[in-house]
């Protein structure tokens, strides 16, 4: 069972989104991957007329209770791990202060709005209500793609067609800002889990030999990290720099981030204009590393990632730093403030204190960019 529930992707400022088709067909944009078989809830903000103000999103694997005969037009109970994240989704609701919410049942098994549907929908509703929030709308659609009916699940009747969600408003203004859509969730997961190839072989013999490069203090290893990353910053747009390394500069960087003060210290760089360099290089020692040493990339990959509001890609990360390292503090850390729906304000606080850590270490940072 796969979990994102209290994972969202931020919007770095509110999206205004009219009518029930261009919101669902926002959905993968917000996700970061396009959801099968889910419980998605949309935080929001109803504005003048029919516009509607996305704040948060936030999306379940979706399990239904078997189906009993003749029980397809009657309302049916919903199943334990689906009531939790019901109270889950409630609870982060009433955290954040929402008032209205609008919820999406994507299931290919949906072809007609039976009991277990409208069920899932009421008790969706009646948690919510509880606790202040007005659950106004919610859909059932097969799959999220062009072309794909929806229709509500409760209330008045709508339904309608889908529009490409690839070129939805909200998934070209993320596109520009660089932030693609998967395919799904496990597409996701592919792209950053760990490989087994010539070059994390070579990087595990070096490690193992104990050949590593160890420029023997935290402020050159931290600097010897920061120079890399101006130096791949400093190529032009039009021809970006390839982040890739050598089997021993992965191996050193891998020794430098895993010292606690050059980590507490690349924290910041989530903030600067080499965040996106920063996240692929903590891609590549995370892909590359063996365990446990790389429960430490991994989990700088979920800091940053968390930072920007990719609550999707910081689960995945984490998932990797934990089964690097259980022990892992880091990630126990971030992972319990994931499940408990810290806002992504809340981790840049906690990043800007890398900077005095970096102070420390005598290396200047590059600034925070807004």
């Amino acid at each position: 069972m796969t979990t994102d529930s209290g994972t969202h992707r931020h919007p770095p400022t509110p999206e205004r989104i009219v009518g029930p088709g261009e919101l669902i067909a926002a959905i993968p944009a917000f996700l970061g991957f396009t959801p099968e078989r889910s419980l998605v809830l949309m935080c929001l903000d109803v504005l003048a007329g029919s516009t509607l103000e996305v704040q948060t999103v936030m999306r379940h694997d979706l399990t239904l209770p078997d189906r009993s005969e003749g029980q397809s037009l009657f309302e049916s109970g919903v199943t334990e791990d689906m009531q939790s994240v019901i109270e889950h989704f409630a609870e982060m609701c009433a955290q954040y202060q929402v008032r209205a919410a609008l919820a999406v049942i994507v299931d290919d098994r949906g072809v007609t709005v039976d009991g277990r549907f409208r069920g899932l929908a009421h008790r969706l509703s009646d948690q919510l209500r509880v606790r202040g929030v007005e659950l106004t709308e919610v859909y059932l659609i097969a799959e999220v793609t062009r072309g794909s009916r929806w229709r509500s699940a409760i209330g008045v009747m709508e339904y309608g067609y889908l529009t490409d969600p690839r070129t939805s408003p909200v998934a070209l203004a993320y596109m520009l800002q660089g932030r693609g859509v998967h395919e799904s969730r496990t597409m996701l997961a592919r792209t950053v889990r760990p490989v087994d190839d010539p070059l994390s072989r070579e990087v595990a013999r070096t490690l193992a030999s104990g050949a590593v490069v160890d420029v023997g203090s935290d402020r050159e290893r931290l600097r010897s990290i920061v120079d890399q990353l101006k130096e791949w910053s400093g190529y032009s747009p039009d021809n970006p720099a390839v982040v890739t390394l050598p089997p021993e500069r992965i191996a050193e960087f891998g020794t430098a981030v895993n010292h606690v003060m050059v980590r507490d210290s690349v924290l910041a760089l989530a903030l600067t204009g080499v965040a996106g360099l920063a996240e692929q290089l903590w891609t590549l020692l995370m892909r590359t590393l063996p365990a446990p040493e790389r429960a430490c990339p991994a989990t700088l990959l979920a800091f940053s990632a968390y930072t920007r509001g990719e609550g999707t890609l910081a689960s995945v990360a984490l998932d990797i730093a934990h089964q690097a390292d259980e022990n892992y503090s880091l990630a126990h850390l971030l992972s319990r403030s994931l499940a408990a729906g810290a806002r992504p304000s809340m981790i840049r606080e906690v990043a800007l204190s890398g900077y005095a850590v970096a102070e420390l270490c005598g290396v200047a940072l590059p600034p925070p960019v807004d």
